[in-house]
């Protein structure tokens, strides 16, 4: 027996409800959790077999038992991966039953970690087929024949494998979410790998010496010097977890593993040398001049220096058992006999000064018979059931999903986009052919006889569907929360990456000229630039926010004197009318006049009302399903998002209809306002009272400012969350980079120390623990290579557009749908005539939609940042 090494444990999960839940949230189909049930069931019933209290009890003296665990865990770990793939078991993916795992550390039951995630029940399985093997490994070596040191050999290959599963699992997993195992940080993870490698070695050394005519003393030796090193590293962690984890993990375990091996680090070394001191003494006939009794008399002298401290210690059976002190007694006196004979010979015959230890040739490991982690044959066969999961959503399906909903979303913005410069260019249109003033006398007319104008009670129905001034408020602050969202996600991504460049810039400094990977600062601008384009437009925006807020406070004493009676309303209005005569004299034109403006703000309410049934359509369709279908299909991208756009394309072309028409509108309302201007020869002075029952209409271009503040926020934050997943996947790319580059540093480093002319180091006595350890990473891509976003072939949209968000965001689709009509510019409008100049007329006060920002400008908003006046 080696060591034990105890299993870790698990609390019963429940798997069928959360996974049909699942499937009915992500696809709405339960049928698809009808098909898989089996395979659900039979997955369950594999995890209640694995009850590791139990197993735990006999698993270090029955062979049969991690023989019983390693096949259960197999099919348990094949099943439980098919589920995995399609449906990931991780928090926050649309995909993700609600299973809560729990599994404690393995040296200290008592401590536990509980979470949503299929990595950490991966990892954990993984951890306990390692012992698994470990222990199946060890009942073979002990026989101490050739085919059980094979046999051994296997399963040790075997446990590597496991190993670089649950690494490539675990760096999904945050640090801090598993801080509480002790068993899978770096330095256990380090041991175990290396312990592994030493054994197989050791085992592979032992059977090539009965055929060491045929591989070649020399060859023979690199096999158990590799044995050596890897025992060397092995030791390293165990010392370091000696020094930080003994009270966590216990001073029992430790005490068994530290001594154990060192001796196998020291028994691997002394033997090697033994054997290479045989083997260039056999060289000395055929190469006098090898300096060959020299090498080894130095390979001899290096092994008494590791061995006779330990033999010469009175204390040396506190340390190790029995059976390993016999052991290097054994090799002790096979040393000394060799020792004394060759350097008899030496002072007799050769006289060759005796090899330093930095110069021994040590022989290195032959290349084809290096260790490679070894999958079991039987977890290669298919798993029952994989072809019932062909309806699920795959990565491919689910990234395409994704750019699908970040299409729509921006379609979405492009719609209401459009809308606001429709606001814009009608308010500008009146505002140069007086239409509100003349309207303003029409509706001054109504009010001396009592009723409010239709088109004053359409504005005030408006207010009050709104909530009025309690209903604005909430938008307001969702406005506040939105914003302060995109900001944090902003500071967020920025101290993420120049962590990870400050960093970098530490290692560059520690390592010098080893440090051999590319620069942050190099790789990293792409990042940085986008951030900053997309923090200047937020920076911009707040500014913006500001004007807004302003707008309404202005508009606010009009907001609650909507939600008051329409007699109190008529109370507060003007009614003196003093071109009630003018307006009877061209009663006809008047009533076109606001007839026609009547039929535009109708258009208007219905074109946002197609905005609404747009968006409750795209959250009616479910994207993923034909995500899926399409590439099952082999259906090219631009048709799959054409078939998710398919049920709103009626929207967007009658959207665009009544964009044409209200666009024509408008110019009929400004030619017969340029008409009655020919009749009117108005004062600056009547021009600057006009508007002033006009007051609803200002206040619900203030709210409508409001809305579309949260819009461009939930744009921004689409985009920011985006950008942090980009970030964060090329920050993983960097850290696993660095941190294999820092570990095999310290393994160099290790190695070479343990070559140098020292007594071996007796176990230290455990130490209070100094702090936690890291994960050691699987590999992964240096560089992170994103989809390219797919181009559907939609009409081509305006390049109009002025939010911040409308420039085609890195890797993203292209806002070409729907298709911006070309509104009536301010040429096409009805010439102004030559009455008073237009400067000397004020017009009327106006809150015009919120221009949001295309480019960086250094400003704060009103959400508690400070204000900076924009420069001049």
């Amino acid at each position: 027996m080696l060591f034990n090494l105890p299993l870790k444990q698990t609390r019963p999960a429940d798997l069928l409800k959360p996974v049909e839940q699942a499937i009915l949230n992500c696809y709405g189909e339960p049928t698809l959790f009808t098909e898989i049930r089996d395979v659900v069931e039979k997955t369950q019933k594999l995890r209640q077999i694995l009850d590791y209290e139990k197993i735990n009890l006999s698993i270090a003296t029955d062979p049969l038992t991690s023989e019983n665990l390693e096949n259960n865990l197999l099919e348990y770990l094949k099943n439980f991966s098919l589920l995995f793939k399609h449906l990931r078991f991780e928090q926050g993916d649309q995909r993700s039953p609600q299973v809560m795992f729990n599994w404690s550390d393995s040296y200290d039951h008592k401590r536990s970690c509980q979470l949503n995630s299929g990595r950490l029940e991966l990892i954990s399985q993984y951890y306990n087929l390692i012992i698994a093997y470990y222990y199946q490994a060890n009942s073979k070596i002990v026989k101490d024949t050739d085919p059980d040191r094979k046999a051994a050999y296997t399963k040790l290959r075997n446990g590597l494998w496991a190993l670089e599963q649950l690494k490539q699992n675990i760096h999904g997993l945050s640090k801090d979410s598993v801080s509480q195992l002790y068993d899978i940080q770096t330095l256990n993870l380090e041991f175990l790998e290396h312990a592994f490698c030493g054994l197989a070695y050791k085992a592979l050394y032992q059977n090539m010496m009965s055929q060491v005519k045929t591989f070649g003393l020399n060859n023979v030796c690199g096999t158990i010097f590799e044995a050596a090193k890897e025992f060397t590293i092995a030791l390293k962690a165990v010392e370091g977890m000696n020094s930080q984890y003994q009270k966590q993990i216990g001073k029992n375990v430790l005490s068994q593993i530290l001594p154990t091996i060192q001796f196998n680090q020291i028994w691997t070394t002394v033997t090697g040398c033994i054997q290479m001191g045989v083997f260039h003494y056999g060289k000395i006939s055929d190469e006098s001049r090898g300096q060959n009794m020299g090498k080894a008399l130095g390979f001899l002298t290096h092994a008494q220096q590791l061995l006779l401290p330990i033999i010469n210690d009175k204390n040396a059976s506190k340390t190790f058992p029995p059976d390993q002190l016999d052991q290097l007694k054994q090799l002790n006196q096979q040393l000394t006999q060799l020792f004394t004979e060759y350097n008899y010979k030496n002072q007799q015959i050769y006289k060759e000064q005796l090899i330093a230890q930095d110069l021994l040739p040590y022989p290195p490991l032959m290349e084809q018979i290096r260790l490679k982690p070894l999958e079991p044959p039987s977890f290669k066969e298919p798993v029952y059931g994989a072809n019932k999961f062909s309806g699920f959503i795959s990565e491919e399906a689910l990234q395409l999903s994704r750019e699908i909903k970040m299409f729509v979303e921006q379609t979405k913005f492009s719609l209401e986009e459009s809308l606001r410069l429709l606001f814009d260019q009608k308010n500008q249109a009146y505002a140069e052919t007086y239409v509100t003033y003349f309207i303003d006398m029409a509706q001054q007319k109504q009010l001396d006889q009592g009723g409010i104008p239709q088109g004053i009670q359409e504005k005030i129905a408006y207010i009050r569907t709104r909530g009025c001034l309690s209903g604005i408020e909430k938008i307001m602050e969702q406005s506040k929360q939105a914003s302060i969202t995109c900001n944090q996600l902003l500071g967020q991504i920025e101290q993420l990456l120049l962590g990870e460049q400050q960093q970098d810039q530490e290692n560059r400094t520690k390592y010098g000229a080893k440090w051999t990977r590319s620069p942050s600062t190099q790789l990293n601008q792409q990042y940085f630039k986008s951030l900053q384009d997309l923090k200047g437009k937020y920076s911009l925006a707040q500014k913006i926010d500001f004007d807004v807020i302003s707008g309404f406070e202005k508009c606010k004493e009009t907001v609650i004197l909507a939600a008051q009676s329409d007699q109190v309303i008529i109370q507060k209005l003007p009614k003196s009318n003093n071109n009630s005569d003018f307006v009877n004299q061209n009663a006809q034109l008047f009533g076109q006049l606001t007839n026609l403006d009547q039929q535009v703000n109708s258009i208007v309410d219905q074109l946002k009302f197609l905005i609404q049934q747009y968006n409750q359509a795209m959250q009616e369709i479910n994207v993923s399903k034909i995500a899926v279908q399409g590439l099952n299909d082999g259906v090219p991208k631009n048709q799959i998002f054409n078939a998710a756009l398919q049920n709103v394309q009626g929207f967007i072309e009658q959207f665009n209809n009544d964009m044409n028409q209200v666009s024509e509108l408008i110019s009929q309302v400004c030619g017969i306002a340029r008409e009655l201007s020919n009749f009117k020869k108005q004062s600056a002075e009547q021009v600057q009272q006009s508007g002033q029952t006009n007051i609803f209409a200002s206040a619900q271009q203030a709210i409508d400012n409001i809305d579309h503040s949260v819009v461009f926020y939930e744009q921004l934050k689409m985009h920011l969350e985006e950008q942090d997943r980009k970030v964060k996947d090329f920050l993983m790319a960097r850290n696993l980079e660095s941190e294999q580059l820092v570990q095999q540093f310290n393994q160099q480093q290790t190695y070479q120390q343990s070559q140098k002319n020292q007594p071996p180091v007796q176990p230290q006595q455990p130490q209070q623990p100094l702090q936690q350890s890291g994960y050691q990473y699987p590999p992964y891509p240096n560089q992170p290579q994103y989809p390219q976003y797919p181009q559907p072939n939609y009409p081509q949209q305006s390049n109009v557009i002025n939010h911040p968000l409308a420039k085609n965001p890195q890797n993203q689709p292209p806002q070409q749908y729907p298709q911006q009509q070309q509104y009536p510019q301010q040429q096409q409008y009805p010439q102004q005539q030559q009455y008073p100049q237009q400067q000397q007329y004020p017009q009327q006060q106006q809150y015009p939609y919120a221009q949001y920002p295309q480019q960086q400008q250094q400003n704060y908003g009103l959400w508690g940042q400070q204000q900076q006046q924009q420069k001049k």
